[in-house]
């Protein structure tokens, strides 16, 4: 669980293209990364924006970008879990 918190704070404050952010992931795999924390920071890194969040609170607001961040940041560990279940199916 702590590798999957690290991973989740890592991709929040990252800001790294699609296209360079999958072919990350499976370097990573290929190096021996959990499928659980890669899909976690692979999830937070698409859908939470730290680096991001000024412009987005100015163009939201705060209340509605703060709401967005942190479900996208609780999904990420849903989508992990599914992840997960499936590649264990």
């Amino acid at each position: 669980m702590s590798g999957m918190l690290i991973a989740s704070v890592a991709g929040s404050v990252t800001l790294i293209p699609g296209f360079v952010a999958f072919p990350l992931a499976a370097a990573l795999l290929g190096s021996g990364a959990g499928l659980m924390q890669i899909a976690v920071f692979v999830s937070t890194l698409m859908a939470v924006g730290v680096v991001t969040f000024p412009l987005e609170v100015r163009y939201f607001g705060a209340r509605t970008t703060i709401l967005r961040n942190l479900l996208a940041f609780g999904f990420s560990f849903l989508v992990a879990g599914v992840v997960m279940a499936v590649s264990a199916w």
